[in-house]
């Protein structure tokens, strides 16, 4: 149990020093230094690079979808509206665009 929670903690550790933009080689030699086996450390840290990339792409996918549904909301309104040219324009331009723009950072966080 207590590995366990000494995993976590050294994954935490791992990713706010990434987070930081300390390389993964210092943090290596600072884990080797500390102790722990060549493996142990190369291993840990390939999949806690493997957990934040799979963080930035679950955001990234949820910018995406909203966006989508930003942009599908836009048309609807868009196609149905009898409103007048200003608020016509606003929804027009505005939403879609918003919604461009999110789906464009969601592209960022994935790719």
């Amino acid at each position: 149990m207590s590995q366990v929670r000494a995993d976590s903690s050294l994954t935490q550790l791992i990713l706010e020093q990434l987070k930081n933009g300390i390389s993964k080689d210092h943090i290596a030699a600072t884990l080797k230094d500390q102790g722990h086996e060549d493996y142990f450390v190369k291993e840990l840290i390939r999949e806690t690079v493997k957990l934040r990339d799979a963080q930035a792409r679950s955001q990234g996918l949820t910018l995406i979808v909203i966006g989508a549904v930003l942009c599908f909301f836009s048309c609807v309104i868009t196609l149905f509206s009898s409103a007048g040219s200003q608020s016509f324009s606003f929804v027009l331009y505005g939403l879609t665009t918003a919604g461009i723009l999110l789906i464009f950072a969601g592209f960022t966080k994935v790719f």
